[in-house]
C-alpha cells in the first residue's frame, strides 16, 4: 500500500514537470542590443505559437522588461522548443520567458556587451545622423576654455580621431572656438565645462522629424556636450594620477552616447554608467573603444550614410577623406606645415571684406559660419572680398597657400 501510494505521488510529479517550461540555452552568448542581431532560444514548453508569452530581458531600471513592451519586440519566430527574435536594448541578465503568465529564467547571463539607442524596435527606428553642417556631417566647438588650454584641446583632437577612423563617423571639429553657453537653442554642436553640472559629463541631443507620405525621419539637429568644471581633469592618455578623473575617458563615454550609444553593464566598456567610481576606474586607462562600441556606431553610420529620404533639406552622412584630418581642412593639399593668424579690414564689415595677404590664384578664400558649414569657397584673386551675400553674424576665414593656414574672425554687420 506504501509503495502504491508512492507510485502515484511519482506518476503526479512527472505530469507537472512535462507541463513546465524550460530554458536551456541561448546564443550567441555576447550579443550588442538595438542593432537588429537574431537570438535564438532553446528549451521546451513554450507552446506551439506565441500567443500571450514573451521574452523579458534585464534593463537600466533595474526591472525586466514589461510584458507590453516585450510583446513589442520582433519575433522572428516561436515553437515549443525555439524563439527567435531580434536583440533589444537590454542590460546583460538571465534571459526570461514568461510563458501563458509564468516565469522561467535561463541558468546562464545573457551578456549585453554594446547597445545602439532607437526610437522603435519594431520595426528599428533610429535617430539618424545627417550632412548636417553640408559639408558631410556635423561640426563641433570645442569652448575657448579648452581652446586655450593645450592639453584639453589635443585630448579633444585625439579622440575624435579615434572615433572617426574606427567608425566612419563624420564628425569634424571647428577651426576656431566658441566662448557661448551649451544650448540645444543655438543649434550648435559644442563641448564645453559646466560648473553646474552634478554628473562628470553629459550629452545633451534635440532631435528632429520630417515626414514624406507614410515615412517620418528622425534625425539629430543639435547636441551639447558639458563636461563638469568641478573635476580635476588629467588630459593625458593611460592611467590618471590618484585624485584626478581622466578626462580622455569621459569624452569617450559621452562622445558615445552623442553617435547612438546607450549604457551597458557589462565590466569593461566604455558605456557602462559609471566613467570614474569603481569599478570603471579599473579599465578607464584604455585609450581606445571596444570592437562592440566600435561596430554598433559603425552599423548607425552606415545607415546614416546609405538612406533613401529625401525631404526638409535632409541629406546623408558623407565620407571624408582622411579620419585623421579632424579639422576638415584639407583639400588637395595632404600637410600643412603651420597655423598663423591673419589681418583682414573693416571689421565689422558690411560689404567688402579686405584680406592683407599676397594675391595669387593658387591660394584659396574659404569662409564659414558658426555652424561650421562653408559658405564662401574662392581663389584669392583680390584682396577685397565681397561678402555682401552673407547674413550677419560672425565668421572664420581661412586661407589656405599650399603650406600655410592663416585664419582670423570678422562680423559681418
Amino acid at each position: 500500500m506504501m509503495y502504491f501510494k508512492k507510485m502515484v505521488f511519482l506518476l503526479a510529479s512527472s505530469i507537472v514537470m512535462g507541463l513546465t517550461a524550460q530554458v536551456n540555452s541561448f546564443t550567441p552568448s555576447n550579443i550588442i542590443g538595438g542593432m537588429g542581431k537574431k537570438l535564438s532560444i532553446v528549451g521546451k514548453g513554450f507552446g506551439t505559437s506565441q500567443s500571450n508569452s514573451y521574452v523579458s530581458f534585464f534593463q537600466e531600471s533595474g526591472q525586466y522588461s514589461d510584458a507590453n513592451t516585450s510583446k513589442s519586440f520582433k519575433y522572428l519566430s516561436w515553437s515549443d522548443t525555439k524563439i527567435e527574435l531580434e536583440m533589444p536594448i537590454a542590460f546583460s541578465g538571465k534571459l526570461k520567458v514568461n510563458v501563458n503568465g509564468t516565469d522561467y529564467y535561463s541558468v546562464d547571463t545573457l551578456h549585453v556587451m554594446a547597445n545602439l539607442g532607437y526610437r522603435s524596435a519594431n520595426p528599428l527606428v533610429y535617430d539618424y545622423l545627417t550632412n548636417n553642417n553640408k559639408r558631410g556631417g556635423y561640426t563641433w566647438y570645442i569652448h575657448t576654455t579648452y581652446w586655450n588650454n593645450p592639453l584639453a584641446k589635443k585630448a579633444i583632437e585625439d579622440v575624435f580621431a579615434e572615433f572617426r577612423c574606427k567608425t566612419g563617423a563624420n564628425y569634424i571639429l571647428a577651426p576656431f572656438p566658441s566662448s557661448a553657453n551649451i544650448s540645444l537653442s543655438d543649434t550648435i554642436h559644442l563641448i564645453g565645462p559646466d560648473p553646474s553640472l552634478g554628473a562628470v559629463g553629459y550629452n545633451e541631443r534635440m532631435w528632429t522629424s520630417c515626414i514624406l507620405g507614410a515615412e517620418t525621419f528622425y534625425s539629430i539637429s543639435a547636441q551639447g556636450l558639458r563636461m563638469s568644471d568641478k573635476q580635476d581633469w588629467y588630459f593625458g592618455t593611460g592611467k590618471a594620477p590618484a585624485g584626478k578623473t581622466k578626462f580622455r575617458y569621459v569624452l569617450y563615454h559621452e562622445l558615445g552616447h552623442s553617435l547612438g550609444l546607450g549604457h551597458v553593464n557589462e565590466l569593461g566598456q566604455s558605456m557602462y554608467p559609471s566613467v570614474t567610481l569603481l569599478p570603471s576606474d579599473q579599465w578607464s586607462q584604455r585609450d581606445s573603444i571596444t570592437s562592440q562600441e566600435k561596430e554598433a556606431i559603425s552599423h548607425l553610420i552606415n545607415l546614416s550614410k546609405t538612406f533613401s529620404f529625401r525631404a526638409c533639406g535632409v541629406l546623408p552622412m558623407e565620407n571624408y577623406k582622411d579620419c585623421k584630418d579632424v579639422y576638415g581642412l584639407k583639400t588637395g593639399i595632404e600637410t600643412t606645415q603651420s597655423i598663423g593668424s591673419l589681418t583682414v579690414y573693416p571689421n565689422p564689415v558690411n560689404s567688402e571684406l579686405n584680406i592683407n595677404y599676397p594675391i595669387s590664384e593658387r591660394v584659396q578664400v574659404r569662409i564659414f559660419d558658426l555652424q561650421g558649414r562653408l559658405v564662401l569657397n574662392t581663389s584669392f584673386i583680390s584682396q577685397e572680398i565681397n561678402i555682401t551675400g552673407l547674413n550677419a553674424g560672425i565668421y572664420s576665414l581661412l586661407l589656405t597657400d599650399g603650406s600655410t593656414i592663416l585664419r582670423t574672425n570678422f562680423i559681418k554687420n
